[in-house]
């Protein structure tokens, strides 16, 4: 199969949306930050209060 040619302003503008879904400013790096920060939260309270 061959591979089809971009024009730069198509790879530029997927790179773009690419970037949006990642990194802690984005939905799914925004969930696994608070998901992290929930079992820190909870590992934390387990060291101090035990069980």
């Amino acid at each position: 199969m061959a591979q089809s040619e971009m024009s730069r302003e198509e790879e530029l503008r997927f790179a773009e949306r690419s970037m949006e879904w990642y990194g802690w400013g984005s939905p799914i790096g925004m969930g696994a930050m608070i998901v992290a920060l929930a079992m820190a939260a909870v590992l934390v309270r387990i060291a101090v209060y035990g069980f």
